[in-house]
C-alpha cells in the first residue's frame, strides 16, 4: 500500500458522509468535483466519504453513483484521486484495496513545495475510540436510527463537540493572538486532536490535516500548522494546497 504522494495542487474533503440521511452532500458535490476538474487540482477524500455504518444500501447507491461517475471524469482527466479511510467507511479497505479510481490508504505522507504535510482521517485520535472502539461501533450503529428521525443529530453533536474544546481551551490556557497569516495561535493544547497534531509535526510534518471532528479549522501550533476540513453533511468545507501552502476554504454553490 502507497502511503507516500507528491502534489503541487491538491484540495482535501472530508466526511461528505454519502448515504447517510444527514448528508446533503451529493446536491453540492458533484457541481464542485466539476470546479476542482477546471482546476486541475487532484483531491483527496480524507476519511467518511462514503458512510457504510448509518444507511440502507438504496440510499448509499442513489447518492454515492453520481459522485463515483464525476470521479470516473475527472479521473480520465488525469486528476489523481487519493481516498483515505475513515471509522464509518472502514469497512472498505476489504474490497476497494483493488479499486481502480482510487489510491486507498489509512493515512498520506504529502511532498507539496518544500513542505511534507500528513493527511489522515483522525478518529484514532478520539478520545471515546480510543478508549472503546467496541462502544464506539455499537453507538454509531443506533445513531443512524435518530438520524431518520432528526437529520440535524450531527449538528447537536458538533455543537456540544464545540463548547466541549472551548471549555478545554479555558482550563488549560487562553489561545495567543492571530499571526500574520490569520491563523489562531495556541499556546497551550485544548484539544487532543490538537496533541495529536503536535505530536506528529514533532516527527519532521510542516502540517497536519485531519478530518472526523466535522468542525473547520486551521491552526497555528507551536511545531507547525494544524487544519481540519470540516465536513459536507451540512457544511462545505475544504483544504486546498498550492506548492505547499494551505487554505481553509468554503464551497459556494453556483446560483442555477
Amino acid at each position: 500500500m502507497n502511503i507516500e504522494a507528491a502534489e503541487e495542487h491538491l484540495v482535501i474533503v472530508s466526511d461528505l458522509h454519502l448515504g447517510n440521511p444527514a448528508s446533503s452532500a451529493r446536491t453540492r458535490l458533484v457541481a464542485f468535483l466539476d470546479h476542482i476538474r477546471d482546476t486541475g487540482a487532484s483531491v483527496c477524500i480524507n476519511g467518511d466519504g462514503f458512510d457504510i455504518l448509518q444507511t440502507s444500501f438504496s440510499r448509499l447507491a442513489a447518492d454515492a453513483i453520481p459522485v463515483i461517475n464525476r470521479l470516473k471524469t475527472l479521473r480520465a482527466d488525469g486528476c489523481k484521486i487519493y481516498y483515505i479511510v475513515g471509522n464509518h467507511d472502514i469497512v472498505l479497505e476489504h474490497f476497494l484495496e483493488e479499486w481502480s479510481l482510487c489510491r486507498l490508504s489509512p493515512f498520506l505522507n504529502l511532498r507539496s513545495g518544500d513542505r511534507r504535510i500528513r493527511i489522515e482521517h483522525g478518529h484514532l485520535y478520539d478520545p471515546f475510540f480510543a478508549r472503546s472502539p467496541t462502544l464506539y461501533g455499537i453507538a454509531t450503529h443506533l445513531a443512524r436510527y435518530a438520524l431518520f428521525a432528526v437529520p440535524d443529530t450531527y449538528e447537536l453533536w458538533a455543537s456540544a463537540q464545540r463548547r466541549l474544546q472551548e471549555a478545554r481551551r479555558r482550563r488549560v490556557g487562553r489561545a495567543g493572538p492571530a499571526d500574520d497569516t490569520g491563523h489562531r495561535r495556541s499556546l497551550l493544547l485544548g484539544s487532543p486532536y490538537h496533541e495529536a497534531a503536535s505530536m506528529i509535526l514533532r516527527r519532521g510534518f510542516d502540517a497536519v490535516v485531519f478530518g472526523h471532528t466535522h468542525l473547520a479549522e486551521m491552526v497555528t501550533l507551536p511545531e507547525g500548522v494544524y487544519a481540519n476540513s470540516g465536513n459536507w453533511l451540512s457544511g462545505a468545507s475544504y483544504v486546498e494546497i498550492t506548492n505547499g501552502e494551505l487554505v481553509l476554504r468554503t464551497w459556494e454553490s453556483p446560483a442555477v
